[in-house]
């Protein structure tokens, strides 16, 4: 962090401007007294902007995290705090803090035995658990949201992501919480994301696109945030043994240190807002229309605020009423996960001093490339090798990707595909190995005549089933693409679709087909179905060649026997 450039700016230049071509530029607010007079002025500055400093176009955000809580003005943002308040209070808190000391436990069992890892392995896995029992994320789907977070946040380091990948995270995370929502409504549950799904304002409901702007902030904010800040406390032990010491023995200071931590690190380094009318701020003008970056990192170590902010101290008194790492103190924005993150954080720092007492950097600490998050991305340790203190129950390390439950998951769906019942082992080597049947249902036909492939006729697939080696069900409602396209009565099909297992793997199918259409239905349909995942409990299926041979059941009715081709 360019901590001196900063100083020079909170002394010489406290609102600055910086181009940029692409958007106009920002404004810089650097002071603390100015960021809090800023961010408690909702009348002249509005959060219905690009909140990061990050080069993105609003027409991009309307897309996705437009609508969410921290892209909101009130009153609609009253409306969704007041959704989820409750599920951040000190009760509710208190109620996650066992299960919190029990994942911080798991973490550090996974990695003691060896001696060395790679520490963002322990700093993702209890935020991420912790998100997830509060929004209802099954364990089948918890990595998705680190990676799905590091998509997002790593969008200016070309080792983790980029424009493109960040979008399609953000409509992934969009299409994930479309389906949280429809069940939600349907049978309602006692998590966070329920709250909000059933919640109702001015008599509706938040639609799909806000449902899916909130779950991106929740699950992102939730996560991403708390393991940097993890990170960069151990960080800050690790070069001072006798801090790191002081807590141990006296696990009481341990609170106060999160908050120094938070002062010190600034995870989230500042938010943005846009003002709604003419603004002067120490002589300059903040015309209407322009954005205002509110730079959390400078405004923590202000010395009109912090006595030698420059000096890491975990006895500094009230810091945790001052610092901005979740906002100001007051204002509408303040994060409402707080008391969640530093009770994340003190399991962890307590699990962690109390069973490595030596560990050591094993390596260069990498950081993210951003200037947004002050993110880490690697941060190799080694220390004395320890003892498991819980069960075997499989941790999933989920920064380097070692999912201990889920190669055991992927190891048993390979050796069932590898030797299923062979249905025909023919003469030149070919076999066919039967892979689902899927039964499709078909809604009302639309014929287009005279078009350039003759008569065409569009058929949804209402609703299609699979059972058998992949056992799911058709999401939304892609189309058959049917053609009569010559007088001879061929009959042509394509047909794109995207299957939730019931283990909640998603699988996109695609295939072609043809059949003779003058016999009335009475020959059957062959198609070549392929199958494109990233989930590695079905990678194999990237890999299978199939075939299927379909017959009407009825009017309304398709049914698919599907052979691996081997």
């Amino acid at each position: 962090m360019p901590h001196d450039y900063f100083r020079f700016l909170r002394e010489e230049a406290p609102i600055s401007f910086s181009p940029r071509a692409s958007d106009g530029g920002f404004w810089n607010v650097v002071r603390h007294a100015d960021i809090q007079a800023v961010e408690r002025n909702v009348e002249v500055f509005s959060s219905r902007a690009n909140v990061s400093p990050m080069d993105v176009a609003e027409a991009h955000l309307a897309n996705t995290i437009d609508n969410s809580i921290i892209m909101t003005d009130p009153p609609k943002h009253n409306f969704l705090r007041s959704a989820i308040r409750d599920s951040f209070l000190p009760k509710s808190v208190k109620q996650l803090e066992d299960s919190m000391k029990v994942y911080a436990r798991n973490a550090i069992d996974a990695i003691i035995e060896e001696g060395r890892c790679d520490l963002h392995d322990v700093a993702a896995y209890t935020p991420i658990e912790v998100v997830a029992d509060v929004l209802g994320v099954p364990k089948r789907d918890r990595s998705n949201l680190f990676n799905w977070a590091n998509l997002m946040f790593g969008q200016l380091d070309p080792e983790l992501s980029d424009d493109a990948r960040a979008r399609l995270a953000g409509f992934q995370m969009i299409s994930y919480a479309r389906r949280m929502t429809k069940r939600r409504r349907a049978e309602p549950t006692d998590d966070v994301f329920s709250l909000i799904a059933n919640a109702t304002r001015d008599g509706r409901q938040l639609t799909d696109m806000e449902m899916g702007a909130t779950f991106i902030v929740l699950a992102t904010a939730g996560n991403e945030t708390t393991r940097t800040q993890y990170l960069h406390g151990m960080a800050e032990l690790i070069a001072r043994p006798e801090v790191a010491e002081e807590l141990r023995t006296n696990p009481s200071l341990l609170p106060n240190a999160v908050d120094e931590m938070l002062r010190w690190t600034t995870p989230a380094l500042g938010f943005a807002r846009k003002a709604t009318q003419d603004f002067e701020l120490h002589g300059q003008t903040i015309a209407a229309g322009q954005r205002v970056m509110l730079w959390y990192v400078s405004g923590n170590r202000d010395a009109e605020v912090f006595d030698d902010p420059n000096t890491f101290d975990i006895r500094r008194e009230k810091v945790g009423n001052k610092h901005l790492a979740f906002g100001s103190t007051g204002g509408i924005h303040r994060c409402l996960g707080q008391m969640l993150a530093k009770a994340e954080l003190n399991a962890m720092f307590e699990e962690t001093l109390a069973r490595i007492p030596d560990m050591r950097l094993d390596g260069e600490i990498r950081r993210l490339r951003s200037n947004f998050t002050n993110g880490i991305k690697h941060m190799p340790v080694r220390f004395t090798p320890g003892r498991r203190m819980g069960d075997d129950t499989p941790v999933p390390l989920y920064a380097t990707g070692i999912d201990q439950a889920g190669i055991a998951a992927a190891a048993a769906a390979a050796a069932a595909a590898v030797a299923p019942t062979v249905i025909e082992d023919r003469d030149d080597g070919i076999r066919l190995v039967p892979l689902a049947r899927a039964t499709l249902t078909l809604g009302v036909p639309a014929v287009m005549p005279g078009t350039p492939r003759g008569m065409r006729m569009i058929v949804d697939v209402a609703d299609a089933r699979w059972e058998g080696r992949i056992n799911a069900r058709q999401l939304g409602q892609p189309s058959g693409d049917w053609a009569v396209v010559d007088s001879q009565g061929t009959l042509c099909l394509d047909v794109r679709s995207t299957l939730e297992t019931d283990d909640g793997a998603l699988i996109f199918v695609r295939y072609e087909g043809r059949s003779d259409y003058t016999k009335a239905g009475a020959s059957p349909i062959i198609a070549a179905p392929l199958f494109e995942t990233n989930d590695p409990r079905y990678a194999w299926l990237n890999k299978v060649q199939a075939i299927a041979k379909g017959r009407a059941a009825g009017l309304t009715t398709l049914v698919y026997d599907i052979y691996e081709v081997r």
